[in-house]
This record gives C-alpha cells, sequence and structure tokens, in this order.
C-alpha cells in the first residue's frame, strides 16, 4: 500500500457532485464532476475506484461496502446528485467526503495490506494510487 503524496490536494473535489456510482467485483467506484462552465468546455471530473474498505453515513443509517452483499451498495445511491463541500484525511491515507447533506463517505486505506486500497484519476490524467 502507498500513502497520499505529501502535495495532495484536499480540494480537488471542491464544486463537485456525486455524479455516477459503479458497483463491479471487488471495486466501487465514484464519479465526480463540477457543472460545466460554458457549452464546448469538458467538465472537471474526478473518479475514485475503491479496492478495500469503504463506509458511510446516510442520515441515521451507517454502514460498510461488503462485496458479497449487494444490499450493502444500495445506500451509496443516496449520495448522487449532492454537493461535496468537504475532503479530509481522517486516518493515515484514510479519506473522508463529506456532502452538503451532512452524509459522508469514508474511503479506508489499510495500511498492513499489500494491495492498493484505492485510486484516484484526476481531471489531468493523473493517478494517485494508494
Amino acid at each position: 500500500m502507498y500513502t497520499l503524496p505529501d502535495d495532495f490536494d484536499f480540494l480537488l473535489l471542491s464544486g463537485c457532485y456525486l455524479e455516477m456510482v459503479c458497483f463491479g467485483v471487488r471495486v466501487t467506484r465514484l464519479d465526480f464532476s463540477r457543472p460545466q462552465i460554458a457549452p464546448g468546455v469538458p467538465p472537471y471530473k474526478v473518479s475514485f475506484c475503491v479496492e478495500a474498505g469503504l463506509t458511510y453515513q446516510v442520515g441515521d443509517v451507517s454502514g460498510r461496502r461488503e462485496f458479497t452483499d449487494s444490499s450493502t451498495s444500495a445506500p451509496l445511491l443516496d449520495f448522487l446528485l449532492k454537493d461535496v463541500v468537504l475532503v479530509e484525511e481522517v486516518e493515515t491515507a484514510t479519506l473522508q467526503v463529506s456532502f452538503s447533506s451532512g452524509d459522508r463517505i469514508v474511503i479506508e486505506a489499510d495500511c498492513s495490506g499489500d494491495y492498493e486500497s484505492y485510486s484516484i484519476y484526476l481531471d489531468s490524467g493523473d493517478v494517485i494510487v494508494v
């Protein structure tokens, strides 16, 4: 596992909303976007592909995405179109994404693991692997 770079930009989701949630075998993909500023100008986009732990708090419901239980994926749909207000590191390389509704997603890093926990695909084309 890797850690976040020293110059990690915690404002990478500033002005973004959650546009899409995708579920795959051992992966959860979260696509964030900013509204398009003008016709012909591509919107800013950032994607998180999470292979390790992912927890969430939606209203009074707390949960963890379990790959073997599809019902744990459904609450993530409630985040669609919600605006991001904050991205912060809550533990080493573990990110919490907070939304204007007060809900949050925690993307966990597995510090003891020998595999990647998540990857961030930036609008610039750069990829951060944790």
